[in-house]
């Protein structure tokens, strides 16, 4: 889910007594007027044009020299998500009324999770009577599965697959004293593409008794290449008594994304976390939105993510034990399976 920046533009006039009142000029909606305003627009609030290596000016020039007034609405929309394509950035994305356009990060990898496969074997209701379903009172989904596989009695398993839903702290609280007496926990967020990243982050919070530098954010705060803000991350601790400080593992795939990115930077520090399964998709910016001159929708990365060795998160992140999910094979999570074997081989 993306962390949204608002800002709040306030307009002073002075001495207006019968003095002219200088105004800004509405913006054209002609095809090049649209198109210049979204490269503007990019140029100014987009953070990773040099991570992402971007060449903004070639990218409006190159693209600009075909753009006329006399194209097709469907035709200026290719235009433009020409250059949205470019940001490589999953967070970065352009509507209209017709359609809506988001690059595509997660196509190319492969399969990493199966829902059948952890229900029919690991987690549904008749072969699994030690894992509670937690359902949402607002709709029917499913917030988190928790408890104990009949796999193993004595490693905790955690799925979250969605930071939308709102959790209550007798909620959280109820799920980590579960896993008190364990000697190890599961947390499964695969499939989980982002939500609520302060939830995310009261999550992390469980896994640490120390406040930890987690790295840094850098929002873009003006037009210019380099005009950036600093602001530096720590993970607190929670001050619950269930707090899991055993040996962690935590299964990611491809569709772990946003507030799931969150997540995961914060807990990369911790020296009992460890991550399996296949690369991550990233997402780890803060995100501004707006509307162009002719109601079209963007979506633009004002911020990006290092971490405290320097490293970028938007791009996502390989995991320390690398895995394939056998999707022909029904029986099992391969996995799931080598996380049990890492926790039981300790």
């Amino acid at each position: 889910m993306k962390k949204y920046i608002y800002l709040i533009i306030g307009i002073t006039i002075l001495n207006s007594g019968c003095e002219k009142i200088f105004m800004e000029p509405n913006p054209g909606t002609s095809n090049i007027d649209i198109f210049n305003e979204y490269a503007k627009l990019v140029k100014e609030k987009f953070a990773m044009l040099e991570f992402k290596d971007v060449d903004i000016d070639f990218l409006k020039d190159s693209i600009g020299a075909t753009v006329n007034n006399e194209l097709s609405e469907k035709e200026l929309f290719a235009k433009l998500t020409a250059i949205t394509n470019k940001l490589r950035d999953g967070h970065s994305d352009l509507s209209n009324e017709d359609t809506s356009f988001i690059y595509d990060f997660y196509s190319s990898y492969p399969k990493a999770f199966d829902r059948d496969i952890l229900i029919d074997n690991y987690i549904g209701k008749s072969i699994a009577p030690d894992i509670t379903w937690l359902e949402s009172s607002e709709n029917d989904a499913t917030k988190a599965i928790y408890g104990h596989l009949p796999q193993s009695a004595d490693i905790g398993y955690l799925r979250i697959g969605s930071w939308l839903y709102h959790f209550s702290d007798e909620e959280i609280e109820m799920i980590f004293a579960t896993f008190k007496n364990d000697k190890g926990l599961i947390i499964d967020i695969r499939n989980n593409s982002g939500g609520d990243p302060e939830l995310s982050t009261k999550f992390a919070s469980y896994f640490t008794n120390n406040k930890i530098y987690i790295g840094n954010e850098h929002f873009k705060t003006g037009p210019g290449m380099y005009d950036f803000a600093d602001s530096r991350l720590y993970l607190k601790p929670s001050e619950s008594e269930n707090k899991f400080l055993k040996p962690v593992m935590i299964l990611t795939d491809i569709w772990c994304f946003s507030a799931t990115t969150t997540f995961m930077y914060n807990l990369n520090p911790l020296p009992n976390i460890t991550f399996i399964g296949q690369r991550t998709g990233g997402g780890a910016g803060s995100v501004a939105d707006g509307f162009l001159a002719n109601g079209w929708h963007w979506d633009l990365s004002t911020s990006e993510f290092i971490d405290l060795n320097g490293n970028h998160w938007d791009n996502g992140w390989d995991p320390d034990i690398n895995v394939k999910l056998n999707i022909f094979d029904k029986t099992k999570d391969e996995i799931l399976e080598r996380a049990l074997y890492e926790l039981n081989n300790l």
